[in-house]
């Protein structure tokens, strides 16, 4: 039998009043003083580390006009490769991506980085992570995953947030070349 995650969440949703009403069971902590009761809060798991190389950063055009529709885009950092491991999921970041920062008008960095990952077993993953910065080695990041078939739909299904560390930490060992950078991003799914 196949349940949608849409019916598992109400199954889920529906057995939690019936567990907490149980003899002696005591009902939800009130809040504190002004701040509101959480009915449902959200958690977060690890998913995977993802270290993508890139190279020295190219123009956009000319550097005397950097205007964009939504700021200031002066480089592209193109994506040379890199690696990325995890929870039952490991593989490679396949060259040709890239990320193409942003500055806001308002001053604020965007990241804004389009690249593939191919799995060990062979499967690609097309992963688009935009995010903000707030500091200026460290980003937040909303990444969407698109993959087609069933063992890694999970990824198009969830809901995932993730850091950016800025350069990579020296304990991931990235082997970094002459003329290559690389960025730490740990991926985490809302539970």
């Amino acid at each position: 039998m196949t349940i949608s995650r849409r019916n598992a969440l109400g199954l889920i949703g529906a057995s939690v009043p019936l567990a907490a009403s149980g003899a002696g069971a005591a009902g939800p902590a009130a809040p504190a003083p002004g701040q509101p009761r959480l009915y449902d809060k959200p958690g977060v798991e690890w998913v995977m580390d993802i270290v993508p190389v890139c190279s020295e950063p190219e123009p956009m055009g000319p550097q005397d006009d950097l205007t964009a529709a939504d700021g200031k885009r002066d480089v592209v950092w193109p994506i040379t490769g890199g690696y990325f491991t995890g929870r039952d999921i490991k593989g490679t970041v396949i060259p040709g991506g890239g990320d193409f920062p942003v500055v806001r008008p308002d001053g604020v960095w965007v990241v804004d980085a389009l690249y593939r990952l191919k799995t060990d077993d062979g499967a690609q993953i097309i992963i688009h992570n935009v995010g903000l910065s707030y500091t200026e080695d460290k980003f937040r990041l909303l990444p969407t995953f698109n993959v087609s078939g069933k063992k890694y739909g999970w990824l198009r299904e969830g809901v995932f947030v993730a850091t950016l560390t800025y350069p990579v930490p020296p304990e991931y060992n990235a082997q970094l070349k002459p003329g290559e950078n690389g960025r730490l991003i740990q991926v985490y799914r809302l539970v």
